[in-house]
């Protein structure tokens, strides 16, 4: 019931609320600091009358340039210089 009317869109990997906004998944870990942040600032300030739409953000993308970026060599730590 309480998630009836969300929507995933898997190609931009965007969950979409009812109201139609769109958020990223990764953003999830910062909803508790924003929300610290807007009460403390709506009590410095008050309500804010029409907050700005923002669309997410793009998720990282995996390959640049058309071409997978090239692995760095791996030294074992007992290798390394000191």
């Amino acid at each position: 019931m309480n998630w009836q009317g969300f929507r995933i869109n898997e190609h931009r990997a965007v969950i979409i609320t009812p109201e139609g906004r769109e958020f990223a998944p990764r953003e999830l870990d910062c909803f508790p600091i924003w929300k610290a942040e807007y009460y403390a600032l709506r009590e410095k300030h008050g309500r804010i009358q029409a907050p700005p739409h923002q669309p997410a953000l793009a998720p990282a993308e995996p390959f640049r340039g058309g071409r997978r970026q090239r692995a760095k060599p791996w030294i074992p730590t007992r290798d390394k210089l000191k």
